[in-house]
């Protein structure tokens, strides 16, 4: 099986799924925004998804973010076919 070539846009997305899991997977540790609209601001930005189409399989990234007064919830979640898989699968096509 011959490798596709990823497009710039592509790529780009790739790079920014992978940087925002790795940059939040262990931010349950992390201190949340004092107010509430600070972390409801922090939840709209870090929360997003990523889809594209490479030689015929779709790909998703779903990023999750919720802030309580305590603690960030972090869910990252990979998709091949709509088939959960890890980060492995990204960071295999770059």
């Amino acid at each position: 099986m011959t490798k596709q070539r990823l497009s710039k846009s592509q790529s780009n997305k790739i790079k920014r799924a992978i940087f925002q899991h790795e940059r939040h997977k262990n931010s349950y540790f992390w201190d949340t925004p004092i107010q509430a609209s600070h972390r409801r601001k922090a939840e709209r930005e870090n929360s997003y998804i990523v889809k594209f189409r490479l030689a015929g399989d779709d790909y998703e990234y779903s990023s999750s973010v919720t802030c309580s007064a305590k603690n960030y919830y972090y869910d990252g979640s990979f998709f091949l076919n709509d088939e959960r898989r890890n980060v492995r699968l990204f960071k295999n096509l770059l």
